[in-house]
């Protein structure tokens, strides 16, 4: 009994630990109401996931005097556990389920960033000159009303010239300017978006086999991975060969600029080309993309998933993504791993768990990526004219950059 006690204080947050209950804050017009006392919670984030998502399920009954039927698609939502904000958003959906044993009420809730993944990007004009990743990214979420911060002056990275195009979505645009940055970008608690270096922060305590580890899921894997990633031009080389000479010793001699990375972990060859892009100065980044193929592909080959006990580390601090937690193994073995992507769960009668994605930081690095302004001919000589003349195209009025951190 004494058990069955523990778990309902820890549900319900009666015991001096901080509490564990999940509750929204919603507000229609200028109207907020907070509802507690969820039957089931489901909250998924992420470094990869975007917007973060929770559904909330509550019995009809329990529903009605909670006031829930008057929640609506659209209305502003803060979720929150115990006391810590996790994400602020919108109610996307609403969802009445009846059937011949229970009536169940479902509230789907997407963070804020959910305007970026799904809306157009919208400037006065799609070209831009002399800026920066973070300025763009601040001035690509103004119509959201979403900020984004720079965790450390993570994105704070001077470019020549950007150009949006027409379809892009805000998220997608985003996505290029993070790579052109080398940062990840994910949601934070207040709603806004932070642009961050991998592992920005580090939990007190970790995730141990026999402690808060109730089951672990460990793999080691060859798929997608190369023993080789070669760096080649793209020519027409390859159609002039003469026939009286190794024909594939002679053209990669002539393909390949001396740029390659080795994943000596694959035992047998298997190599990867990457093309040498148009305005790649010494090869530069090519040679940075070799390296992350080998690294990622690595990384993502040695995932960790797990199920703990708890929602917080040994501090009370949630677990959140992007944090680095030390992980140890059955046999003892302990190895640091990045938190990549959450699911929170808890019902009233199984209690609360969390299922938790790790791998190796290298796995989240974002990939390097050449300005495609910068592989155009065309707008080469467009920004070069530019420059010269200092009026040919018309650059967007962007915020200032904020010193701020996360």
């Amino acid at each position: 009994m004494s058990g069955a006690l523990t778990a309902i204080s820890d549900f319900l947050g009666w015991n001096n630990a901080p509490s564990d209950q999940v509750s929204i804050v919603v507000t229609t017009g200028s109207t907020s109401r907070q509802i507690t006392n969820w039957t089931s919670a489901v909250l998924r984030l992420g470094i990869e996931i975007m917007p973060w998502t929770a559904a909330l399920g509550m019995t009809a009954a329990r529903a009605s005097a909670a006031g829930v039927n008057t929640i609506n698609p659209g209305d502003i939502c803060q979720v929150y556990i115990g006391t810590d904000l996790v994400f602020t958003g919108y109610v996307i959906t609403v969802v009445d389920d009846l059937g011949p044993e229970d009536h169940m009420i479902e509230v789907q809730i997407a963070s804020k960033s959910v305007d970026l993944v799904e809306c157009a990007a919208e400037f006065s004009t799609f070209q831009m000159n002399s800026t920066n990743v973070l300025a763009i990214a601040q001035a690509v979420c103004k119509f959201a009303q979403i900020d984004v911060i720079s965790v450390n002056g993570a994105g704070d990275t001077d470019i020549l010239a950007f150009s949006v195009i027409l379809t892009e979505t805000a998220y997608e645009v985003i996505e290029r300017l993070s790579r052109l940055a080398a940062v990840l970008f994910y949601d934070r608690p207040d709603g806004n978006i932070c642009m961050s270096a991998v592992g920005s922060r580090r939990a007190a305590s970790g995730f141990a086999v026999g402690q808060n580890v109730e089951r672990i899921q460990t793999v080691r894997s060859l798929g997608g991975r190369y023993s080789k990633v070669i760096a080649i031009t793209q020519n027409t080389v390859s159609l002039f060969t003469d026939p009286n000479v190794n024909a594939l010793e002679s053209q990669m001699g002539v393909l390949t600029v001396g740029v390659e990375a080795t994943d000596p972990g694959v035992p047998r060859t298997r190599n990867m080309f990457i093309p040498v892009e148009n305005g790649d100065e010494n090869n530069k980044v090519c040679q940075q993309r070799a390296q992350w193929e080998v690294n990622r592909r690595y990384g993502r080959a040695y995932p960790v998933t797990l199920t703990a006990d708890s929602w917080r580390d040994a501090a009370g601090q949630l677990w959140l993504p992007n944090t680095l937690a030390p992980v140890t193994a059955r046999n003892g073995t302990v190895s640091d791993l990045l938190i990549g992507e959450l699911t929170l769960r808890q019902t009233v009668e199984d209690g609360t768990h969390a299922d938790v994605v790790l791998m190796p930081p290298d796995a989240f690095a974002p990939e390097p990526l050449l300005n495609p302004v910068l592989a155009d001919k065309f707008l080469q000589v467009m920004n070069s004219a530019q420059n010269s003349a200092d009026s040919s195209i018309q650059t967007d009025d962007l915020p200032p950059l904020k010193d701020t951190t996360s």
